[in-house]
């Protein structure tokens, strides 16, 4: 039996289905769609089951997948595409800060009473 917020969850996931052009990303909503579903019914692994019905693959396979097609289809022009030379990468990521909400309050209060 399903609970309010699973009904809810759903409707919302179908309309931003239905509203997605991307049939990409259709895919990403459907699977999400199966997964609430899924496990609002007590599927002890609701991802995988979904990923399979829509994909036909366990999910840790699904990026494998794409890559080894991308490689059938671009052939020996794969790694001039995406296996580029580090001087072309992309730059490393910053470090994630945490932020302290406590110490940005009071900071913001005190400039706040200065003004």
């Amino acid at each position: 039996m399903q609970s309010a917020i699973a009904e809810r969850i759903l409707r919302r996931l179908e309309q931003a289905e239905t509203r997605e052009p991307d049939p990409h990303l259709q895919d990403d909503y459907r699977i999400a769609w199966i997964t609430v579903l899924r496990a609002s019914r007590g599927e002890s692994s609701p991802h995988v089951s979904a990923s399979y019905a829509v994909l036909g693959l366990h999910p840790d396979k699904v990026w494998p997948a794409i890559v080894a097609r991308r490689k059938v289809l671009l052939g020996a022009e794969y790694q001039a595409f995406w296996e580029s030379p580090p001087s072309l990468a992309l730059p490393p990521r910053k470090p994630a800060v945490r932020e302290q909400r406590g110490q940005q309050r009071s900071r913001m209060v005190g400039l706040a009473r200065a003004a």
